[in-house]
């Protein structure tokens, strides 16, 4: 029989006295800070190398919209796709972002309506903004979906796989697939983009980068959602994830597609020739 390991992880790096009315500090806020943090220093070195042609104001600036984008929209995607009858009847639970629950496509529409705002107050390309996250975005995937596992949320369906974690939620081994995720979206879209970053196209196509992302995470994401324990009732015989996905998928197929016979001007990309 197997002996499988019992998840007992903390996930709170700190915790106040219970008088405060915050319960503490969590590894899962933290990720979102240091994703943050790994962008910024990424931005400033590409901007020293003349990689792309913004200024230490600009980029603190333009992480400061896509934060605002992924928090409200992460918060309100979370709300209006996965819980909308449960939010209807506790509106005031919306605004309790400590208790979790964001969701990476609302995540995606909040930020690409403030690179829309923002962007077109600096006149640069919306496409070229979205190319321009993704090498950090990717990381910051990765680091969410570990402090996913930590918290011990969005696990696995049940599994008699020996590497298969119980989980607080029941005495059942599930799939640890935060960390698959980790992996797949996160640690794999990394590499990809990164390398990508080197090619001539990031200038002469702006916006390439970003459809292929979106191609790419969603058929990842298609794929490990069949180890993951769906978060709402199942859309037909698919899960919520799984549609979202497909749509995703075909949005940036498409873009993908327009973008290669018909670029934007490359004046306002973000990114210079040389990269």
């Amino acid at each position: 029989m197997l002996s499988y390991w019992i998840h007992s992880l903390d996930p709170f790096i700190i915790k106040f006295p219970s008088h405060w009315g915050i319960q503490g500090i969590k590894w899962y806020g933290c990720a979102y800070l240091l994703g943050f943090l790994i962008g910024y220093w990424i931005f400033c070195r590409w901007a020293h190398s003349g990689k792309i042609r913004l200024t230490r104001e600009q980029i603190q600036n333009y992480l400061f919209a896509s934060f605002c984008g992924i928090l409200i929209g992460g918060r309100l995607g979370y709300v209006c796709l996965y819980h909308l009858d449960y939010y209807i009847h506790n509106p005031l639970a919306i605004v309790r972002i400590w208790d979790g629950g964001m969701a990476f496509h609302g995540a995606c529409l909040g930020l690409f309506i403030s690179w829309c705002i923002w962007g077109a107050q600096q006149k640069l390309s919306v496409l070229s903004l979205s190319d321009l996250c993704i090498v950090p975005g990717t990381l910051g995937i990765f680091l969410g979906r570990c402090a996913n596992f930590i918290n011990g949320e969005v696990y696995g369906r049940m599994t008699q796989m020996p590497w298969g974690i119980i989980f607080p939620v029941d005495c059942f081994a599930r799939h640890p697939s935060q960390l698959y995720e980790a992996l797949g979206e996160g640690l794999v879209l990394f590499i990809w983009s990164l390398k990508r970053t080197h090619d001539e196209r990031m200038h002469r196509y702006p916006g390439l980068l970003a459809s292929h992302f979106v191609i790419g995470y969603s058929l990842i994401r298609y794929i490990l959602e069949y180890f993951r324990e769906p978060d709402a009732h199942l859309i037909g015989c698919f899960t919520r994830g799984q549609m979202y996905s497909i749509v995703c998928l075909l949005i940036g197929l498409v873009a993908a597609y327009r973008l290669k016979k018909h670029p934007i001007p490359c004046e306002r990309s973000v990114f210079t020739k040389q990269a």
